[in-house]
Order: structure tokens, then C-alpha cells, then sequence
């Protein structure tokens, strides 16, 4: 049984939301620290935007169009790698570790809670 889904609507919402947080932060903190302080800004930017890729990379994995393999990336990764969204959905550019195909890999979430214990 995979331990992977396809993301719903409620996952984009989450990230939205993750995302829009942190753009608030931003922008409130660029405010006040901007002008005066602006290497203490320059940290927050710094911190937050390795918060949200961490978040990112530990809550998704991809599916390999060609052979259908589910694999996982590091933060790293996921940091420097080109990702989108078309009408099927998000997609990150990667290549697949079992075939060796490089092409826009499908964004799946990680299954959370007491169902996805069970599975395994």
C-alpha cells in the first residue's frame, strides 16, 4: 500500500495559506526593519524561505510519468529545481531515480495520521 496521495484542494489551501503567512511577515517586518536594520530582514527572508522548502520537501513526494515510481527529494532538491502548476496539477522538474527519465514529475502528499499508520 503507498503512503503517498494525489493532493486535494485542501493541501493547496495549506500551502496558500503557509505561503501568505509568510508574505505577510515579510511585508510587515520590511516596514519597520528595512530601511534601519535590514541584514536582520534580510535573516528573517533567509529563515522563512528555508522553513517553507523544509516544509515542503518533508510533506511530498513525486510520481514518475514513465515507470510510476514514487520517490522523495531533499530539501535541496527542492530548493533549486523548477516547479509549476498546469491544469493536471503541480509538477516539480526532476529526474526519476528508477528509470532515469527527466521530465515534470507529479507532486503527491505524504498520507498523515492514524490511517496512514495503519497502512504500513
Amino acid at each position: 500500500m503507498s503512503s503517498y496521495r494525489k493532493s486535494k484542494r485542501k493541501d493547496w489551501l495549506k500551502s496558500l495559506i503557509y505561503i501568505a503567512m509568510y508574505l505577510t511577515v515579510l511585508g510587515f517586518t520590511a516596514i519597520y526593519l528595512l530601511l534601519s536594520y535590514w541584514y536582520v530582514w534580510m535573516a528573517i527572508w533567509a529563515c522563512g524561505l528555508i522553513i517553507l522548502v523544509s516544509w515542503h520537501a518533508k510533506a511530498t513526494a513525486y510520481l514518475c510519468p514513465r515507470c510510476g515510481y514514487e520517490f522523495e527529494i531533499s530539501v535541496l532538491t527542492d530548493f533549486v529545481s523548477p516547479h509549476g502548476v498546469d491544469r493536471n496539477g503541480g509538477w516539480n522538474y526532476l529526474k526519476c531515480p528508477n528509470c532515469s527519465n527527466r521530465s515534470r514529475m507529479k507532486i503527491l502528499v505524504k498520507k498523515t495520521g492514524k490511517k496512514a499508520i495503519q497502512s504500513k
